[in-house]
């Protein structure tokens, strides 16, 4: 009996090592995120609509960023690192919902494009080109759309586009929780790539590459609470908005269209569609590279460079 008691106290031992150690590597993770968040020197504009976060650097060319689902400025920095470079006066927005940015009770895809306008007039920006990624992209045409005068050209990367929406959404719950959504990703990170990199490309990706992509995708949007209001504008309001009959043919300004084959997420149908809907436009096409475009960043900066050189 005394052995048996012995076994079941140092098992419990044991199971509160293996707790605290995963508790800790989480609060490392989280303090990491937050210590970065904390570095970027972005300001909060109090727009008619609500307060929104930006952060504007550089010189040259205005291009305003508009990030993907689980954003924020802080993404739209990796995003202006993967496809645009730096040659560039960046102005870094966090969407409705997300990071410092609030979210007004009427919240739609076109009015984020009127508090696009609202800071540009703000900061003395009086043309720009607007980058828009994935999500970011159904505001990015709203304010292509409602402001062709502002517009210098719209560049959509693997953007949100007019398709029937997808059938299910991850459950509301998992944005709700930093520790849940940390240990549900270090569990299930790997085997949800497949929602953004086809399995032809994870076949040939190796343990490190895999890392580094989950820890892009998912461990960089801790904490998550603090995008969780923007998170499910995104999928339940903003995103399925581009299906609603927008003016698409009120678009003026050029526009170029990246979108891989391939890619799981935004399909390349929905891309064609907002060719043929948008007579301005171009689409740019790799036969491979899944959402993120893997493997072809330096091709996408490379045209993103001479669409705006043609476009000043």
């Amino acid at each position: 009996m005394e052995l048996e008691n012995l076994i079941f106290v140092i098992s419990g031992i044991v199971a509160l090592i293996i707790v605290v150690i995963i508790f800790l590597k989480y609060r490392k993770t989280l303090a990491k995120n937050q210590d970065y968040l904390n570095s970027i020197p972005s300001q909060v504009f109090k727009s008619k609509f609500g307060e929104i976060e930006y952060y504007l650097k550089g010189q040259g060319s205005t291009i305003l960023v508009s990030h993907g689902i689980t954003g924020g400025v802080d993404q739209g920095i990796g995003l202006s690192k993967d496809y645009i470079g730096e040659n560039y006066r960046l102005l870094f927005v966090s969407r409705f919902g997300y990071l410092k940015s609030s979210i007004p009770s009427n919240a739609s895809s076109q009015l984020q494009g009127e508090v696009y306008k609202e800071l540009l007039d703000f900061l003395g920006i009086e043309r720009v080109f607007i980058f828009g990624n994935s999500a970011g992209g159904t505001s990015a045409i709203q304010f292509a759309i409602n402001h062709p005068k502002t517009c210098k050209g719209l560049i959509l990367v693997s953007p949100n586009a007019p398709l029937d929406s997808p059938s299910g959404h991850p459950p509301k719950f998992l944005f709700k929780s930093n520790f849940l959504y940390w240990i549900m990703m270090k569990l299930l990170g790997k085997s949800m790539l497949g929602m953004f990199v086809p399995k032809k490309i994870l076949k040939n990706l190796s343990k490190s590459e895999i890392k580094r992509i989950v820890n892009g995708l998912y461990f960089s949007s801790l904490p998550i609470t603090k995008r969780t209001k923007g998170i499910l504008f995104d999928m339940f309001v903003s995103n399925p908005s581009i299906n609603n009959e927008l003016s698409f043919e009120r678009i003026k300004s050029p526009v170029l269209i990246v979108n891989s084959i391939d890619d799981p997420a935004t399909l390349i149908e929905g891309a064609r569609k907002l060719v043929n809907k948008i007579k301005t436009s171009k689409l740019l096409t790799f036969e491979t590279g899944g959402h993120l475009i893997l493997g072809h960043e330096q091709e996408i900066r490379q045209k993103v460079s001479e669409f705006i050189s043609q476009n000043r």
